[in-house]
């Protein structure tokens, strides 16, 4: 565990020089990389956060039908562990992109497609967390009843990827070639890389430890 503390914190140290002192900026479209000055920097950590809770969430529901199959509890924890910080991530990726928008787009929030579609499955995994609350003292009903609510509800993640490819969409596509595409640099998408990395890393000691909350809990109201 010890060791565990010490990647990440090493991870994190080494991300940090790379995103404020090594990585040149990120040239966003229609010259506005200019206006943005060093927000833009914010990229690295919104960008992660956001794939690392399409990533949880994902992970959520392969826990969430494995115990449907299963019946194994430890699938539903998992499920729960892992869709707690996909919610966790998602509203730390919204919380930077608004922060990256004041100076780009005039306001910090706007009904862009992308916004608003990762703004529901976030609200719709909180709805989640709370009927497991509501659940909490039958952990067979809970289990299964979330677990079918996390299956469901993943069919937000994918809308929410391709939502600025479908609709009208003032937020930039990152991976693809458009006009409205960030000029990734070699050495930004290093970073880039890097920074997804850290997170992960980040994400996996989380998880571990969220874990061993939860199954704390599980065995303390079951007495095991």
């Amino acid at each position: 565990m010890s060791l565990l503390f010490f990647i990440v914190f090493l991870l994190v140290s080494i991300n940090l020089f790379l995103i404020f002192i090594w990585a040149p900026p990120v040239s966003w479209p229609g010259e506005k990389g200019i206006v943005l000055g060093h927000i833009q920097k914010i990229f690295y950590y919104h960008v992660s956060s956001a794939w690392i809770m399409m990533i949880s969430l994902f992970i959520g529901l392969i826990f969430s039908i494995l115990y449907l199959r299963n019946k194994k509890l430890d699938y539903d924890i998992l499920a729960s562990v892992s869709i707690k910080l996909g919610i966790l991530f998602g509203m730390a990726s919204l919380v930077m992109g608004s922060i990256w928008a004041k100076p780009a787009w005039g306001v910090f929030w706007t009904w862009d497609p992308r916004l608003t579609t990762m703004a529901i499955t976030i609200l719709y995994y909180f709805g989640y967390i709370a009927l497991r609350n509501m659940l909490s003292d039958d952990i067979e009903t809970r289990a299964k009843t979330s677990s079918f609510i996390a299956i469901i509800g993943f069919i937000n993640v994918p809308i929410t990827f391709i939502s600025i490819r479908i609709w009208r969409s003032i937020h930039p596509i990152v991976i693809e070639g458009t006009n409205e595409k960030f000029n990734m640099s070699p050495e930004i998408t290093f970073v880039m890389i890097f920074s997804l990395i850290t997170l992960l890393s980040l994400y996996a000691l989380m998880f571990y430890l969220t874990y061993r909350v939860e199954k704390f809990e599980i065995k303390r109201i079951l007495k095991i």
